[in-house]
This record gives C-alpha cells, structure tokens and sequence, in this order.
C-alpha cells in the first residue's frame, strides 16, 4: 500500500513560494487500479513524484510498504525505487539503444547477468506485444510501440507499483485504448498496483477502480470511479466530466454528464 499523510510540497522562488501540493492525504490499497485526474497546473504530476521521493515533499509523510520512506538512507531508498516502476508522457527511452537494450538496462544497473537481463527482457516484450522489435531502435516505432517498451522497461526489475505520469497523453484514441488494456492485463495477470496521472476522463473511466480529483493543489473529491462520476460534488470535476462529454450524454456511457 502507498499512503500519504498530510503531503505538501512548496517550491521557492527569488521572490515568493509556489504551493503545489496541499495537505494531501491518500491510501493507495494494493492490487488496485487509482486514477488521479485535474487540470494543468493541479499538482499531479508533483503528487505522483512525491511517491517515490523523486520530489521529496515539503511536509508530510509517504508510507510504501508500511514504511516511511522519507526516513530511509540513499541505499535503502534506491532499493525501494526498484519496486516502484515508473512510465512517463514522452516515453525516455534511450535513443542509442536498441529495445532489447532499453529494457535490460534498469537490470544491469541493478546488477543482473547479460543472459539473465536478455532472457528477461525479451518475457516482458512478449507481454507487451512487441517480441518481434527487439533489435529495433526506438527512431523506428510508433508512439504506442514506444509505450509499450517504456511499460516493458518498468516491469524489468518486477516492481510491486507502477505509476504513469500521463502516459497516454501523447497517443491517439485507438492507441490510447489499446495501452489501456495493456495496463490492465498488467495489473491483473502479474498483480501490480497502478497509479494513473491524467486529465482525462475517459482513460479514468475506462481503467480504474477509484479515482481522487485535484484543485489548486488541493484534493477536492475522492471515491469510487462511478460515484464520482455518477454524482461529482466537486465543481472541477463537474467541470471536467463535462468538457469531456460536451455536455452530451452519450449511449453506453456512465458519466453523468447531464
């Protein structure tokens, strides 16, 4: 389980401090899909840094595990990272490696044999559908195929969570879908806890289990994907539920849109 207690983080500046996050307080349950959705300029993107201390918030506390990580020595935390995965909107890869290589070398940081990380790597290409691209560079693929590895990439050290910054913000509908549904087999086949970062409805919808909406560094409304939907109390999500649908309920949707 990841849980944060009373999390805020505040940036300094020559001439004043930016709040980006506030008194954020959640409970991730393992095992479950969590969407975090609001605007641009929100906090999520900070919020979902602060899980694995890549941001090391101002206040407050992050528990992984039961433990409390901000209290844990370089090496401690850098072995936790290992079981916290991590997929980003511009996919990171590296540009000089081959696929194969991108996905072995989160291993051989962590100190695998070549065979072991190749034989590893090439497990997590078959599950992402890509076994056919391991000796391709990244130049020469799609955006969804570049995703695809990047899922694959995180997967490589087997971590317990995966979060995703945005991760299909740069992707078409069709490719959005179909990482989606890539994530989800994730989540269920091998039992990883995903945080999804989005300003998206729709991936919401369509993926997770319970979702908490962030306001100006604030969370303003927290619960399960169709309560919230269903009856949002927060105007942003209104708002947000609305600029998704165009204010039309649409046949076979659950939002409540009207």
């Amino acid at each position: 389980m990841i849980e944060l207690r009373h999390l805020g983080k505040t940036y300094k500046t020559a001439d004043n401090e930016i709040i980006a996050l506030e008194d954020i307080s959640l409970s991730i349950q393992d095992g479950e899909i969590y969407g975090i959705i609001g605007l641009s300029g929100a906090g999520k993107s900070t919020l979902v840094r602060c899980m694995n201390l890549l941001e090391r918030p101002t206040t407050g506390q992050v528990f992984v595990d039961g433990n409390e990580i901000m209290e844990l020595s370089r090496k401690e935390l850098l072995g936790l990272r290992r079981s916290i995965g991590m997929i980003f909107q511009n996919f990171n890869l590296l540009e000089q490696r081959s696929v194969l290589r991108n996905i072995t070398f989160p291993l051989e940081v962590s100190g695998a044999k070549g065979q072991e990380a190749r034989s590893r790597a090439m497990e997590l290409l078959e599950l992402v559908g890509l076994s056919d691209r391991a000796g391709s560079f990244p130049s020469q693929l799609s955006g969804g195929q570049k995703q695809r590895v990047a899922i694959a990439r995180a997967l490589a050290t087997s971590p317990r969570y995966l979060l995703c910054d945005e991760a299909t913000s740069a992707l078409d509908p069709n490719t959005t879908r179909s990482i989606l549904e890539l994530l989800k087999k994730i989540n269920q086949s091998l039992g990883v806890t995903i945080v999804i970062i989005t300003h998206e409805m729709r991936v919401i919808e369509q993926i997770c289990d319970r979702v908490a909406v962030l306001d100006q560094s604030r969370v303003v409304e927290e619960g399960q994907v169709s309560q919230v939907f269903g009856n949002p109390r927060s105007e942003i999500a209104r708002e947000l539920i609305l600029s998704s649908c165009g204010g039309r309920r649409c046949e076979g949707c659950s939002l409540n849109c009207s």
